[in-house]
């Protein structure tokens, strides 16, 4: 569909990242880890989300995301044959496509990469703290592949500023007693200098990253969301390692020279936006349609889901207040209340909410959030529904179309004529 709007004719974009070699470079690496893990001793742990990591690289293991193995199906195209493989064993369509799609590929036995599968758990381990489909889902894992599983119980926290002292404990606690079992399934003795270690190397790349997401509110913004989540990859997989500190070395540098030397990601930025929440994986481009209208999002709070600052001289204590401060849980004020502050320091001219189809425990207050935006800010919004992993039944046309009027709008406020 072509729009009434008259483009502008010079967006330009900003060159490919120098630090998407060296990311490259990193996925390769983690996934021949992943498949030598075995032969090498080191126990592999399928882990969900908002479980700690830092326990994992504590014990020599590999962790392993089924969620992000998920996202990276999706983005070669062969997550909707997962999911109807899945299907047709009695699972929903309805189910979180993450977990729909690594269903389907555990029954067929292959993966993203062709008939290799990933490796087999040893430990499967969870959280209930941060999505209900986890324990569930990590339980019939443990049912097809039968091995341990630990699943961590935590409180279900509206926000950071109400954590109490008595929440922060008992997770704390939870987590020195996933410290004994590891210790009983990996054979290993643990070692707490090691968890320092590891907790001080997670710290330093939150704090990178956190310094990254800041370069973000320079005018014109240096870096493209598809790079934001792309970029996620060490901070999601690898942190507690050198190699995601090394990278966000690199990462942070390069931002920061393009903000010193004015190079954005649209050339002649027009537009500044907000995205919420799951990325499209299996359609990333849609975000650079954006940038064709001379719009660029500038910030989100997907990517900050996992960072987040730790204190190595008291890993356990602060482990617990990182894993519980999870903003994705808070309330539609809440929420609504960090949208305001960015909406403010990035100066964003409105927000784009992914109305997430398979994932509604995060997406239903989008609305609520988007009239709060609108009443406190005057932020207008556009949102548009879709799945994260599953391309069945997202239409490209009818969401450009959306899109492009969204753009009009911006463009009457903004640029009256």
């Amino acid at each position: 569909m072509e729009s009434k709007q008259e483009r502008p004719a010079a967006v330009g974009k900003a060159g490919r990242l120098v630090a998407a070699a060296a990311l490259g470079a990193l996925n390769e690496e983690y996934y021949q880890d992943l498949a030598n893990a075995k032969a090498e001793g080191r126990p592999v742990v399928w882990i969900t989300s908002m479980a700690p990591i830092e326990m994992v690289y504590a014990f020599d293991g590999v962790p392993f995301f089924p969620e992000n193995y998920a996202a990276l199906c999706s983005s070669r195209k062969v997550a909707s044959e997962f999911c109807q493989v899945a299907e047709t064993r009695g699972y929903s369509q309805d189910l979180c496509s993450y977990a729909l799609c690594m269903f389907g590929s555990i029954f067929e036995n292959r993966g993203a990469f062709g008939d290799d599968p990933v490796s087999a758990p040893d430990i499967l381990l969870a959280t209930e703290g941060a999505c209900s489909t986890h324990p569930k889902w990590w339980e019939a894992l443990q049912r097809h592949f039968n091995c341990p599983l630990i699943i961590v119980d935590a409180a279900y926290t509206v926000d950071s500023e109400s954590l109490s002292e008595h929440h922060k404990n008992y997770l704390s606690a939870r987590l020195r007693e996933l410290a004994y079992s590891m210790e009983k399934y990996t054979g290993k003795k643990f070692d707490e200098a090691k968890l320092r270690e590891v907790v001080a190397l997670s710290d330093q790349a939150s704090a990178l990253w956190d310094e990254i997401d800041d370069f973000r509110k320079a005018a014109p913004t240096p870096i493209s969301q598809i790079d934001v989540f792309t970029c996620l990859f060490p901070l999601v997989t690898l942190k507690g390692t050198k190699n995601a500190v090394t990278f966000y070395e690199q990462l942070r540098n390069e931002v920061r020279a393009r903000v010193e030397q004015g190079i954005g990601f649209v050339a002649e930025e027009r537009f500044r936006l907000i995205w919420d929440l799951f990325p499209v994986y299996h359609n990333m481009r849609l975000l650079n349609y954006f940038a064709e209208f001379g719009a660029a999002f500038v910030t989100d709070l997907y990517g900050n889901a996992f960072s987040g600052r730790l204190v190595a001289s008291d890993p356990f204590g602060s482990l617990a207040e990182r894993y519980l401060s999870f903003f994705m849980r808070s309330a539609s004020w809440g929420k609504a209340e960090i949208y305001k502050k960015r909406a403010r320091e990035y100066k964003v001219d409105g927000i784009v909410f992914h109305s997430n189809r398979c994932c509604r425990c995060f997406t239903a207050e989008q609305p609520d959030v988007g009239n709060i935006l609108r009443e406190k800010l005057g932020l207008p919004s556009l949102m548009f529904e879709g799945n994260m992993v599953d391309p069945r039944g997202y239409d490209d046309a009818q969401v450009k179309a959306r899109i492009e009027s969204f753009m009009e709008m911006l463009e009457a406020r903004k640029y009256p004529k």
